[in-house]
Order: structure tokens, then sequence, then C-alpha cells
């Protein structure tokens, strides 16, 4: 007997840098006014495009982005940057990273948003951030349902229609 193993068109994702601007410019453009909204929480005019893209594509000194790709085409983008420092219950000062992901509308629901957390949360833990934000729209389920159901200890804080959810880094590992 002959087993066949079918590969599926795989996901990879590598650090984002500012000559992927093009590229992330055609990704922006491709998303859906929802999909665009429910991750940046307002939205843009063509003519911001360009200076988005700068802004996503952050250097490491500040930051970091990932780019998801697929087939070559960039099917999600991430990114972290410092978050100011929690206090612990002791006073301890914790050092956090806020993340934000979006993935194309055409490729949502296939564990790509979770593959960007995961990437994204093992390089921050990596530099030494021992805590993850996410600020989200309180209308966004998926990625409310993504954060309950990878985390038991997350914490919640609301300010009109955004939520900020924060847990421990090594509770996302």
């Amino acid at each position: 007997m002959t087993s066949t193993l079918e590969v599926k068109n795989e996901v990879c994702t590598r650090r984002g840098a500012a000559t992927d601007g093009a590229l992330m410019e055609e990704f922006l453009v491709g998303l859906s006014p929802r999909s665009f909204y429910l991750r940046f929480l307002t939205g843009f005019g063509p003519g911001a495009l360009p200076r988005l893209v700068k802004h996503l594509l952050v250097p490491e000194e500040v930051g970091g982005s990932l780019l998801a790709f697929r087939d070559g085409t960039v099917v999600g983008h991430g990114m972290w940057a410092p978050a100011p420092d929690l206090s612990g219950a002791s006073g301890d000062a914790r050092p956090a990273a806020e993340i934000g992901i979006v993935v194309a509308d055409a490729y949502q629901g296939q564990g790509i948003g979770s593959r960007l957390v995961d990437d994204l949360v093992g390089w921050v833990a990596c530099r030494g951030l021992t805590e993850v934000q996410a600020v989200v729209s309180a209308e966004n389920q998926v990625v409310r349902r993504m954060i309950t159901g990878r985390v038991s200890d997350v914490r919640y804080t609301r300010d009109g229609p955004l939520i900020t959810a924060t847990a421990a880094a090594h509770s996302l590992l």
C-alpha cells in the first residue's frame, strides 16, 4: 500500500523590513474595510498608506514586525512594540510588549493569526519582555475567542469600545 503525503500551501513567517513596503501596501489594500478596522480601530484613506506601512515595518530598536507568506504572497502581518511596564501585585515592574496581528480575509480561520502570535510572543520573550498586551475592539469576537482559548490567566481592562488583554508571555508559549 502506498500512502501519499498531501502538503497544503505552507505559511512561512519572516521579519519585516523597510524593503517590504510595496508588499505591505499591496496586502493592506487587499483587506476588507472590516478587517482593516478591527486591526487598526480606525479607517485610513489611500494617501495615508505609505506612512502607515512605514510604521508597520518598524525597526527592531523600537519593536518588530513579521510577515506571513503563502506562495510568495503576504497573507498576514504581526508586530510588537514596547508597552509601559506593568506593576505586579508586589509592586515589581514587569516589562511588557503590545502585539497586533491582521490576516488577509481569504486566509482567516486557517491558523495564520495563531502562528503570528506564537512567533511574536517567542520573539518578545527572548527580548526579556514578560507581559504581552493586545488592544482589541470589544466587537472583535474572533480575537477575543483566540485569547481566551489560549490563556487562562488573562487580565482585561475596558476603555469604552476597546479591551486591553494582558497575559504573562510564558503562558502563551
